[in-house]
């Protein structure tokens, strides 16, 4: 209890007057001495012995008072103290040094906490859900690659799977919501009814769905996302019960779910899915759309559910192996799933720029370490007054803090700003994107960055400032940080600067090649002039295929009297389109296949003159013309792509052959997708331009009408005036058909390299920042050195050394330090830029041009920066440089 009163009296003691508690304590010792005094006089003591007696005995009226006070407050926390206002005014009296290491470590914390804060938002973040980790995402498995599940292998799964508590399916489409002004093409998501429940959202207002809700005959209803509950009404409550036009189709509104749901995808609206006996039949099963999420029940873990799910894949393939035969399924969380595709890129970013900031730090090491010349004299002077080497090095430290701390405050306000850029310039198929922002984690992050950081670059210092022999001090106040063991400390630093900025270099040379490799690629049609944009469902009154093809006929012939239009047409999906369906389908007069023997394509239904306006030439036999039309059951013509011909036709020729899918026409009983094969028509990208080619078919859009499409028009009227003549034909035509999408396809194939263009910009902002960083730091340590030798180069040019030669000695020294760097990160290079293998296209990670162009940049770098050093090193006045 002692203790504790003691400590509470040492603690109110730092906050107490220190002056009024000095002179009451003084007069009370004083007091107390004159007592002692009086008492050694009563016993006889002359006076002046009787003092003497009485100082002895209390130690001194000084050392009393001292010895009290050292009673009072606590002595760590004042010594601290004391250290930070003494390392405050010394910054300040330092504003060049301060200023640049400050500014030099914002940059690299802000970097590194934005990169950080994408990496929590996209990676570590757990998804908005009640027990996240419990949601699992089940896909089929074909020849070891993941793909999308039929409707019967779900059904198959949510009525037989004992691990799950709750699957739910779904997908994504558009659909048009009219009846408000002009018509509005919308995302939305087709979802089995307990797809709320299996996740645990419930909505804002209104209900989810229920049982029931996914049958054919159920009444349609739909449940609105709160974005377009606040945007399009205004968060008007009273929309529950309320019936909007969708599709043409009333659609009551039973619900508006929270910002949280994103599943499938963040849409505009969900629906219900509506399974007919045909999507649950066997034929349908090679038809594979959905995407499938489930919850673990109590008693199962991923492992047991990923075991149960494959055993059920086995009974697929068992019942029918023409569509199942080596077709597996596999568990994963369902954040993995999300997120595994970017998840190496990623880390790869937050180590590149953590790179960038260990080159902030050992550039302000070096800065720090040349400012302790200066100080040599102070340090000296301190030493003789008694400091220890731990209180010097302590005071070092406590310089580095506060440099780190304020430049850490500086960086959190860049990295906010860093961090909307991010987001402003990230490519839109980036996941959870609208997860990243600055929060607590990531402000821990950046502060734990900091205090990283204030020991990286301040125990060189620290080290250097507390060491020393204190006569060499006295006698010199170049003492310490003249010795050769502090400047191969800087060139150790600068060494490190220039391997990171090789590493980093390195990196964003690859990527930098990839899209030029990428930007060469065909890819398979002519994008230039081209522009394209999307129809939403048609409206009701468009429900027969002749009214659908009057419709789009009119539209088509207004497009190409526009001016500046050579050509326009349509067709189901575009190339670089990673949607779009893909069938199996059996050529006549040759036996069904059956699992990876099976042929499969893209399908697509093209107008007459699409293949002219998009480029993509004929290879043999004709395109489609007008003859091509009508609904007769088993007159359909078939163009197929010279990748699918290769694959399937490999020894004959395939025009006259007939191939069909099970894909039927609704409408038009008995017929389905296919027909005789008339021609064949170029390849071209499908998913993305270094996806490959991938066989596609295709039939006349007038004999298979799809009622929602992409229009393509080629057009030298630029993009603001077709569409704007686009969405003026739509609107007299029809107010309630919906224009969306609209872009053009040289922004399309743009898209395609998305991701990496991101990384591109932002590893090279990272190499630029480095090679920036370097370069600075090999003229800190040139400029510091060619100081230093102020007199010895003096003494060369006074005996006979020519200026020439003083020039190329100080190019020479900073060339060595450069080979050295160069000659690290190289290696390093060669490991770590594979870790970028998976990024690279046509490219190897250790492609010789781009290793042969990153060293030059960094060695015509370090000649610029050793220019100015060694350029006054050979002006040096060699007689004033002797006398100095």
């Amino acid at each position: 209890m002692s203790r504790l009163r003691m400590l509470a009296s040492r603690i109110a003691g730092m906050f107490a007057d220190k002056q009024a508690a000095d002179a009451s304590l003084r007069e009370e010792l004083a007091a107390h001495l004159e007592m002692e005094i009086a008492e050694n006089v009563r016993r006889g003591i002359a006076p002046a012995e009787a003092r003497r007696m009485a100082l002895a005995a209390s130690g001194g009226f000084t050392g009393a008072v001292e010895s009290v006070r050292d009673q009072r407050g606590l002595p760590i926390l004042e010594s601290v103290a004391a250290d930070v206002r003494f390392a405050a005014r010394t910054l300040r009296r330092s504003p060049a040094y301060t200023l640049v290491s400050v500014a030099t470590l914002a940059v690299g914390i802000g970097a590194t906490t934005a990169i950080f804060s994408v990496v929590s938002g996209v990676l570590l973040q757990p998804l908005p859900y009640p027990n996240a980790d419990r949601l699992m995402s089940l896909t089929s498995m074909f020849n070891g690659s993941p793909m999308a599940v039929s409707a019967p292998d779900f059904d198959d799964w949510r009525r037989t799977a004992r691990s799950f508590s709750g699957v739910s399916a779904g997908f994504t489409t558009t659909t048009v919501l009219t009846g408000s002004g002009d018509a509005t093409q919308l995302d939305q998501a087709r979802v089995s009814a307990n797809a709320f429940d299996v996740l645990g959202i419930h909505p804002v207002i209104g209900r989810a769905f229920v049982v029931g809700e996914d049958e054919i005959a159920a009444p349609r209803v739909a449940i609105i996302s709160e974005r377009m509950w606040r945007t399009r009404f205004g968060a008007d409550s009273s929309i529950v019960g309320r019936a909007i036009i969708l599709d043409g189709f009333p659609t009551t509104v039973v619900g508006v779910a929270p910002s949280a749901m994103r599943w499938p995808e963040r849409v505009d609206v969900w629906l219900t899915t509506r399974f007919t006996e045909k999507d649950l039949s066997q034929a349908s099963r090679g038809s594979r759309y959905l995407t499938v999420v489930a919850r673990l029940n109590s008693r199962s873990t991923p492992s047991s559910a990923n075991d149960d799910i494959k055993s059920l894949a086995k009974h697929s393939e068992s019942v029918d192996p023409r569509h199942n035969k080596n077709v597996g399924a596999r568990v994963d969380p369902l954040l993995s799933s999300m997120v595994d595709d970017v998840r190496a890129p990623l880390f790869v970013l937050l180590g590149a720029v953590g790179f960038v900031l260990l080159i902030a730090c050992a550039n302000v090491g070096s800065l720090a370490l040349g400012r302790l010349g200066a100080r040599e004299s102070e340090l000296a002077m301190r030493t003789a007054l008694g400091a220890s080497r731990s209180r010097i090095a302590r005071q070092m430290l406590t310089e580095s803090l506060i440099v780190a701390l304020v430049g850490g405050l500086l960086g959190l306000v860049l990295a906010n700003f860093a961090t909307k850029a991010l987001i402003a310039i990230a490519p839109s198929d980036l996941p959870r994107l609208s997860d990243v922002r600055i929060d607590v984690s990531v402000v821990a992050f950046g502060f734990l960055a900091t205090l990283l950081t204030a020991l990286l670059f301040g125990v060189a210092p620290a080290l250097y400032g507390g060491t020393g022999d204190l006569r060499a001090r006295l006698v010199s106040a170049r003492g310490s940080i003249g010795r050769r063991s502090a400047a191969r400390s800087r060139q150790a630093l600068v060494v490190t600067e220039i391997a990171l900025a090789i590493v980093l270099l390195a990196g964003a040379g690859l990527l930098l090649r990839t899209i030029a490799q990428l930007r060469g690629v065909d890819p398979g049609f002519r994008a230039k002039d081209v522009y394209t944009f999307s129809i939403g469902q048609l409206p009701h009154r468009y429900a027969t295929h002749e009214q659908e093809i009057e419709l789009t006929t009119a539209m088509l012939d207004r497009l190409r009297h526009v001016p500046g239009v050579s050509a326009a047409d349509v067709s189901f999906s575009l190339p670089l389109d990673a949607g779009g369906p893909q069938f199996t389908f059996k050529i006549q007069g040759r036996p069904d296949g059956s699992g990876l023997s099976e042929p499969r394509a893209q399908a697509r239904s093209a107008g007459i003159t699409y293949f002219a306006t998009m480029g993509i030439p004929l290879i043999r036999g004709r395109l489609f013309t007008d003859a091509d039309r009508g609904g007769v059951p088993g007159s359909g013509v078939i163009l197929i792509s010279a990748d699918l011909a290769k694959r399937y036709f490999p020894n004959e020729d395939p025009i006259g052959k007939t191939i069909e899918t099970g894909w039927g026409g609704p409408g038009w009983p008995g017929q389905k997708f296919g027909g005789t094969i008339v021609g064949i028509v170029g390849d071209v990208r499908q998913r993305a331009l270094d996806g490959g080619q991938l066989p596609h078919m295709y039939m006349p859009y007038a004999q298979w009408p799809i009622d929602e499409y992409s229009v393509v028009i080629r057009s030298s009227a630029g993009a603001d005036r077709t569409f704007s003549a686009a969405r003026s034909i739509l609107r007299d035509l029809d107010r309630d058909i919906a224009m969306s999408d609209a872009r053009s396809m040289t922004e399309i194939v743009d898209a395609s390299m998305g991701r990496r263009h991101f990384y591109l910009v932002l590893l090279s902002a990272f190499a630029v920042v480095a090679l920036l960083l370097a370069t600075i730091g090999v003229y800190g340590v040139m400029a510091y050195g060619v100081e230093q030798r102020r007199q010895e180069i003096g003494v060369r040019l006074t005996l006979g050394s020519t200026r020439q030669r003083v020039l190329m000695m100080v190019l020479g020294d900073g060339l060595r330090l450069s080979i050295v760097g160069v000659a690290i990160g190289l290696v390093a290079a060669f490991g770590l830029t594979r870790l970028l293998s998976g990024l690279l296209y046509g490219v190897v990670p250790t492609d010789l041009t781009t290793f042969t162009i990153v060293p030059a940049i960094l060695f015509a770098a370090a000649v610029f920066a050793s220019l100015i050093p060694a350029s006054r090193a050979a002006a040096v006045d060699p007689v004033e440089a002797i006398r100095s």
